[in-house]
């Protein structure tokens, strides 16, 4: 488990990098509700709790698609 958390200027960014089916992924892994993620990734939540962001941010990376099939 992660235990460095970053700035929530950081998450936002990493969240917004993902498209809609990959939030809805890291939904999956991770257990955080979809609108959870959406809501922190759109700004909407400024300030989610620290455990909730340890709950999805270690699957971040996981949850992104490879370049070549978000071209498809």
């Amino acid at each position: 488990m992660n235990i460095n958390i970053p700035p929530i200027a950081v998450v936002q960014a990493d969240l917004e990098a993902l498209g809609h089916a990959e939030v809805q992924e890291l939904s999956r892994l991770s257990g955080v509700p979809f609108t959870t993620l959406w809501k922190i990734r759109g700004g909407i939540t400024g300030n989610p709790g620290i455990e909730t962001v340890r709950l999805f941010y270690d699957h971040i990376k996981s949850a992104k698609k490879p370049a070549a099939e978000q071209d498809a």
